[in-house]
């Protein structure tokens, strides 16, 4: 796809209801693709939770780290990486032309992904018609304040239809490539997000995956979550109001790997 998504781009999930195999006969391939820079101090946790599955490959995006993060990494024989420019955007685009999953799931180096929530998405996955996705949250350590902001999260994304990326967002392959994939600047989940939306609904899967609440406990509680709230007022009235933001992400023009 070169330029534009289709006239009939809409009406695509009828693609992917029959692309979407019984769970019975066939199992999907999901590639995780993870960004890092300088994650060295929780990469580790991250990559031990990862269960090794036939049908699942990881890959690892760094860009440029300089606290021994690529070579941590390379002591992961399932681990492919690559590195990249530095930018969340680019990392998640490069790994994701990679990536021989069916599905991609981008996900943040201070997140969990574990058995309990592969085997819901590939549940999920199976159902005629799902498209794209992302988990409920839950924030760590458990403090009552990190708990309340989890559950300000979840209520968005339910209520909005406005997941984040530390809830692991997972979009099928043909839906990713034909957006464009992501933009190369900040939030570039959120836009993604809003134009997901225009084509399909976004399924919040169960169980909540574990992301860490360390920006919150740095900066403090109220500090970051106005900043969140700026960010997410900012893009919107950019989008109403601007041309910043065009219908495809970056990766517009450029030939669909196989």
């Amino acid at each position: 796809m070169k330029n534009q998504i289709p006239r009939n781009f809409p009406l695509a999930e009828r693609d992917f209801k029959s692309a979407a195999a019984p769970a019975e006969t066939a199992r999907l391939a999901i590639s995780i693709i993870i960004p890092v820079l300088n994650e060295a101090q929780v990469l580790p946790a991250t990559l031990a939770g990862l269960p090794a599955a036939p049908d699942v490959e990881i890959i690892l995006v760094d860009g440029g780290s300089t606290d021994g993060t690529w070579e941590l990494a390379g002591r992961y024989p399932r681990l492919r990486r690559l590195q990249s420019p530095p930018g969340r955007g680019r990392q998640l685009n490069a790994g994701a032309r990679l990536a021989r999953g069916e599905l991609l799931a981008f996900l943040h180096a201070d997140t969990h992904l574990s058995p309990a929530q592969l085997r819901a998405l590939r549940t999920q996955a199976a159902a005629p018609g799902f498209a794209a996705g992302a988990f409920r949250l839950l924030l760590t350590p458990s403090l009552p304040a990190l708990r309340f902001i989890a559950w300000g999260a979840n209520w968005r994304s339910r209520l909005f239809g406005l997941p984040y990326g530390d809830q692991v967002l997972v979009v099928r392959r043909s839906l990713f490539f034909a957006l464009g994939g992501f933009a190369h600047r900040r939030p570039e989940d959120l836009d993604l997000v809003l134009r997901l939306k225009r084509h399909t609904r976004l399924r919040l899967l169960s169980p909540p995956v574990a992301s860490s609440g360390r920006r919150w406990l740095q900066h403090g509680y109220c500090r970051t979550t106005w900043q969140h709230w700026l960010v997410l007022a900012r893009h919107l009235a950019e989008r109403l109001f601007t041309r910043r933001w065009p219908p495809l992400g970056a990766l517009a023009g450029e030939d669909n790997p196989r």
